[in-house]
């Protein structure tokens, strides 16, 4: 079972390993601190491997590093209000993925999260709506639910954004 762990992590490192640092960076807005949060996906992985069997390392692994990072800046945001209240500054966080238009970016980060997450999965690591329910423990009308609203919104504002009239 070590094994086939090792052998999982290994691909995942060599092949997967950037895409899902930048989509961690993406559906979190944290591009900075993603490559932590997937790190300690993958050694939680190894460490405590979960009871089923994961069909897909990179969906879960993004699931897992994004929850993981959503609840660090839930944390740095709740010291922040707190410093801020005895008077000392916050740190600003988030550092767009470089790849992608600003306006693009822009519309993504708009979404709601979760739209936002299953968008990223879906189109950035080219997840099946399958794959996403199964890391999301969600249903695939779920899924599909999210990825259409998520379209509409992400239309509606690029229409918005876009200058050429």
């Amino acid at each position: 079972m070590i094994q086939t762990l090792v052998v999982d992590v290994e691909h995942f490192v060599t092949y997967e390993y950037p895409k899902v640092v930048a989509a961690v960076g993406l559906i979190t807005g944290n591009r900075q601190d993603a490559a932590d949060a997937v790190q300690d996906a993958i050694v939680g992985y190894l460490a405590s491997p979960p009871a089923h069997e994961i069909s897909n390392l990179a969906a879960w692994i993004t699931v897992v590093a994004s929850n993981r990072l959503r609840d660090t800046q839930r944390s740095r945001a709740a010291e922040a209000r707190a410093l801020e209240k005895v008077g000392l500054a916050d740190e600003s966080v988030g550092d767009a993925l470089t790849s992608l238009d600003i306006d693009v970016k822009r519309a993504l980060g708009e979404l709601p999260p979760k739209q936002r997450e299953v968008c990223v999965l879906h189109y950035l690591l080219d997840q099946s709506i399958e794959t996403i329910a199964e890391a999301l423990g969600v249903s695939t009308g779920t899924i599909k639910t999210q990825l259409f609203r998520a379209r509409q919104a992400l239309a509606t504002t690029l229409r918005k954004e876009d200058h050429r009239g």
